[in-house]
């Protein structure tokens, strides 16, 4: 889990970490994480906004016990009681990003596609994609999964 602090200057960042109820966004890369008790406690209603990716993967204790579900359901529900059901958008960017770029890292950058197209991160999309160049790193892929990601926040049902 990473807290990420923006501001228009220096000067007004005063912490590293997030405090109670203090998230106006959470992208949700990984459920079980997004549930977890630091998440949740950084999440309040009506401040916080939440996009989840609802794609699970198999845990340890998938390892250990076949018959072993996740409860992906009750996670969710989870969120939307942290941070109000109507702050809270949902979406399979796991299946979706993997079945579109071929590899389930892509749900990350499809996650922050999906929340800029939203309105929720406020900086200019030429700042996000002038980063990923400078990452120099899977550019055309990474540019590609966020363009998807966008585009799943218009219309999910045609991506």
């Amino acid at each position: 889990m990473s807290h990420v602090r923006l501001a228009a200057g220096a000067g007004e960042l005063h912490a590293t970490r997030l405090g109670t109820g203090a998230a106006d966004l959470v992208v949700g890369c990984d459920l079980v994480v997004t549930t977890s008790g630091e998440a949740l406690s950084r999440m309040s209603s009506p401040r916080t906004r939440a996009a989840v990716n609802t794609t699970t993967a198999p845990t340890a204790d998938f390892v250990r016990n076949p018959d072993w579900r996740l409860p992906g359901g009750a996670l969710l529900e989870e969120i939307r009681e942290a941070s109000g059901a109507q702050n809270v958008e949902a979406i399979e960017a796991g299946r979706i990003s993997t079945a579109l770029m071929g590899d389930s890292i892509a749900a990350n950058m499809f996650m922050l596609g999906f929340v800029w197209q939203k309105g929720w991160v406020p900086i200019a999309e030429s700042s996000i994609l002038k980063a990923i160049e400078l990452n120099a790193v899977a550019v055309e892929f990474n540019r590609n999964s966020f363009l998807w990601g966008r585009r799943a926040a218009v219309d999910p049902t045609q991506v």
